[in-house]
């Protein structure tokens, strides 16, 4: 949703609006709402009593993704966060819980997951799905030739050129 508006100056776009987890970008002139759920991890994050749980094999969520005309899918990144950063306690297949796993393991499950939720769920004649798994750095503007930028706010062009020029990224697959 960064640059949607900046880009085309010639466009008005209503304020954003967010309700818990979900944006709103209303762009009337091409009657188009775009929808933004900050669903990291596709499957569901839940608070329970024993704390956060990752359900890998859970898309409660998704009920907000149907009827959409097109969805767009971005989530490995926040997969590898560790310590403070890791949003969850525990992980969860089934019933069983684990403090822990291979992070590449409970990436392919959830994927699993997602791809099983969107055969069940989306009419691919009327809805386009589209999936990036990492999406380009928006916080060092070196990488897109901007040093004193830190973080995307403020930016009104994309980068140009078909290959994005900042660094591989740091958690790259390892098999």
């Amino acid at each position: 949703m960064c640059l949607l508006c900046t880009a085309a100056s010639n466009i008005k776009c209503d304020p954003p609006t967010r309700v818990g987890m979900i944006s709103k970008l209303i762009v009337p002139v091409y009657n188009v709402t775009i929808w933004m759920d900050r669903n990291a991890f596709l499957v569901d994050l839940v608070d329970s009593k024993v704390g956060r749980i990752l359900k890998l094999d859970s898309i409660e969520g998704g009920k907000n993704w149907k009827g959409m005309d097109m969805l767009i899918f971005n989530t490995w990144h926040w997969w590898n966060y560790r310590h403070s950063l890791q949003p969850w306690n525990y992980i969860q297949i089934g019933k069983k819980l684990y403090k822990d796993m291979d992070r590449i393991v409970a990436f392919e499950r959830g994927l699993e997951t997602w791809g099983e939720w969107l055969d069940a769920n989306v009419d691919p004649t009327k809805t386009l799905v589209f999936f990036q798994g990492i999406s380009p750095n928006h916080y060092n503007g070196s990488e897109w030739n901007e040093s004193k930028a830190n973080k995307c706010q403020g930016q009104t062009m994309p980068v140009a050129g078909s290959t994005y020029p900042g660094h591989t990224h740091r958690w790259q697959w390892r098999r």
